[in-house]
């Protein structure tokens, strides 16, 4: 099968080669991946997996851990074989998390435990592709830009803020401290994590991320924690949890706020005694782990509030590092876009690209609200969009091009951003109580009508500070207390 192409031999869209033996579960995953531009080949066909990879030649292998003919690990170690560059996302249902983790210690790329939402898979396939871009730039004759003067463990930036970055993660890298990690979404806090782990002393044993964020709080203690058989309704055997998993190694916590307070206890008691109990068991579980967290919450704030203990943050925050947002670091503006169209270019084996000077222009003055995610992404846009080699204003998407109609304005543009923003958030606030009012704030019906999965509606309401029974409240008030007839109801008062 031929990869499509803009018009030459050179593909332009992510080839993504999936492998399950549920023919529904096929139909999502083509109808979803298709759908975010990536080409895709489905198959209930495993075993011809390595036929399959001479013929498609995926940049990406997602495959189910259990199938009748073929297991999912021998799928990695077939792809792998075929070419160790290849990443693998596993997926397991649910309490299959341990053949999940074992998988990633033979360098599966990552998993995803079923069921998941669209945003988890896409989320996912895209952090693979990415990681894979960067380390083949990495590996290629790149020129200056990719020096190694320009980048650390990965991670590219040369201003000065980010050198003082890097220089703390040298520092307590060593150090067997537990580590919080702040910022906001799009900075890079997993790959700073994921460079602690490498320069530590632990970097031969496992890395382990779980997002907190993603998962409702008895699902997030399962995993954690793991349980024993008969602990509840389907514990058919005894199960590891991450923390077991992660013994020796590095677990880390992202988005370590969302945590309920419930939870929060348990926590703290393994980062104080090192030790835990599996769900509905008795025998205590010694462990040996160093633990990195990620907010992008102000933490300190959340603990006034009451929804985070004062306790557990003074654990985890023995060295807190703070990842600057991208219009902190403009020096690495331009470095970074450079970085992330030649991986992109060396991907899709197109010919090397660059940016006009109107377009860094552009780039350099823009807001950046999605901050290092928002560029990447912006950056692969344009390298499909644009005509030729050289990437062009037009060839930007659109919020960016907006700040090229009044470039001498730039502090009305960071303001014109900061106000759509907000507009948006209000927008979305308000979209979210009335989807919730209109369903009786019933949350699977509302996602439902949304199209979206109920975690995704939770974490929705959870980031605009919903508090659903205040919400509730004063619908049933303004349902029992209608506006009195005349002049005062016309005026709405």
């Amino acid at each position: 099968m031929k990869p499509r192409s803009n018009g030459s031999d050179t593909p332009t869209v992510t080839r993504i080669l999936v492998l399950d033996d549920e023919q529904e579960m096929l139909n999502n995953y083509q109808r979803l991946l298709r759908r975010a531009g990536h080409e895709c080949l489905v198959t209930t066909e495993a075993a011809r997996v390595e036929e399959l990879l001479v013929e498609f030649r995926p940049e990406l292998v997602i495959t189910d851990l259990m199938m009748p003919d073929i297991s999912g690990m021998e799928v990695l170690q077939r792809v792998h074989a075929w070419d160790p560059a290849t990443p693998v996302i596993l997926v397991t249902a649910y309490g299959s998390i341990e053949n999940a983790v074992s998988a990633m210690k033979l360098h599966a790329a990552d998993y995803l435990s079923k069921p998941f939402s669209m945003d988890e898979l896409l989320q996912k396939v895209h952090e693979a592709v990415s990681r894979r871009m960067m380390e083949r730039a990495q590996n290629s004759d790149a020129g200056p830009a990719m020096d190694e003067e320009n980048s650390f463990q990965g991670i590219i930036g040369v201003s000065a803020v980010m050198r003082d970055v890097f220089d703390r993660v040298r520092k307590v890298a060593r150090m067997d401290v537990n580590v919080l990690v702040t910022g906001e979404s799009g900075t890079g806090k997993e790959a700073i994590a994921r460079a602690i782990h490498r320069l530590s002393p632990r970097h031969k044993e496992i890395f382990v991320p779980i997002d907190c964020a993603s998962l409702p709080e008895n699902l997030l203690e399962s995993e954690l924690f793991g349980y024993t058989k008969g602990s509840f309704t389907g514990a058919h055997a005894n199960k590891k949890g991450l923390l077991e998993f992660a013994h020796k190694g590095t677990l880390f916590l992202d988005e370590i706020g969302e945590i309920p307070l419930t939870l929060q206890v348990k926590l703290l008691r393994v980062l104080q005694e090192r030790a835990f109990r599996r769900i509905g068991g008795r025998e205590q579980v010694d462990v040996n782990i160093r633990v990195v967290a990620a907010t992008n919450r102000d933490l300190a704030e959340e603990v006034r509030a009451g929804n985070f203990r004062s306790d557990l943050y003074y654990r985890l925050n023995v060295i807190t590092l703070r990842l600057p947002p991208l219009r902190e670091r403009p020096e690495d503006i331009i470095l970074l876009a450079h970085h992330f169209l030649r991986a992109f270019a060396g991907d899709h084996r197109l010919a090397p690209m660059n940016l006009a000077p109107e377009a860094q222009d552009v780039l350099r003055h823009y807001a950046w609200p999605g901050n290092v995610r928002e560029l990447q992404n912006a950056m692969e846009h344009a390298a499909t969009l644009a005509n030729g080699p050289i990437i062009r204003i037009e060839d930007l998407p659109g919020e960016l091009q907006a700040t090229a109609l009044d470039t001498p304005g730039r502090r009305r543009d960071a303001h014109f951003f900061e106000e759509k923003e907000r507009m948006v958030g209000d927008f979305e606030r308000e979209y979210l109580i009335n989807l919730l009012a209109e369903n009786n704030f019933n949350i699977s019906r509302a996602a439902d009508a949304a199209g979206c999965h109920r975690r995704t509606l939770y974490r929705m309401i959870h980031r605009h500070q919903i508090n659903l029974t205040t919400i509730q409240e004063e619908r049933r008030a303004m349902r029992t207390c209608p506006l009195p007839d005349g002049p005062q109801a016309e005026h709405g008062s």
